[in-house]
């Protein structure tokens, strides 16, 4: 994990860990729509449309189905899930938009954006979720003029 990483950092899933160690982010959603096969819902991506934005994105047919199904209910942010499970949530239902850890915490009001931060940076290992860190620009030499 990057050390530079603060509380404005903006974290988002990874989708390409996903595919990389062979985890299902497919079973996760199934799980949170109570669908007992992922795959009953694999098909060409969906046109989901923002209702606070009006974009479109296109997601996976199970991302849509937990938007429209669950993130809307109290119980899909509940107190009482784990910490780590309400952050990875918020990330789903903000459709993966990079988010920091203020904002995370603006979002399900739980512990403090420092604490939250930790759990990010521990994140990786189980839910794929990194920093956005912008490209480090090349320094620039400064050229000296002989005198």
């Amino acid at each position: 994990m990057n050390r530079y990483a603060d509380v404005n950092t903006p974290f988002a899933i990874d989708l390409d860990w996903w595919r990389s160690r062979r985890r299902s982010l497919e079973r996760l959603l199934a799980d949170m729509v109570g669908e007992s096969d992922p795959g009953a819902s694999n098909g060409a991506p969906l046109d989901y449309i923002d209702p606070d934005t009006g974009e479109v994105h296109q997601l996976q047919p199970l991302w849509v189905r937990v938007l429209v199904e669950r993130a809307h209910k109290p119980d899909f942010l509940d107190p009482a899930i784990p910490l780590a499970t309400a952050v990875f949530r918020t990330l789903i239902e903000n459709m993966n938009r990079p988010m920091s850890a203020v904002e995370i915490y603006r979002r399900i009001s739980r512990t403090s954006p420092d604490v939250i931060l930790r759990l990010l940076r521990a994140a990786e290992d189980e839910y794929g979720i990194v920093p956005i860190l912008p490209e480090a620009k090349p320094r620039r030499r400064s050229r000296r003029r002989p005198s």
